[in-house]
């Protein structure tokens, strides 16, 4: 399992704890539920791809995200 760091707003996050916190659920574990929402709701986009296909493509999109999260403030995370 990788570590993944965003940056939200502090009334978003107050209000996110409390919620989980009302649920019984952790923020990582709303968070999670959200991506794989997120993910199922977008799996036809991958669909129609080859396997090889598939990795190009996925990185190819992915790229413009992973530059901003090359920066000198979380260079902590890279040796975990």
């Amino acid at each position: 399992m990788s570590v993944m760091s965003i940056r939200i707003d502090d009334q978003k996050r107050k209000a996110l704890k409390v919620i989980a916190s009302i649920e019984g659920k952790t923020m990582g574990g709303i968070v999670s539920e959200l991506i794989d929402g997120y993910i199922d709701k977008n799996k036809k986009k991958l669909s129609g791809l080859s396997e090889n296909e598939n990795v190009r493509e996925i990185m190819g999109m992915s790229e413009p995200a992973f530059r901003e999260w090359d920066n000198k403030e979380d260079e902590i995370y890279n040796d975990m």
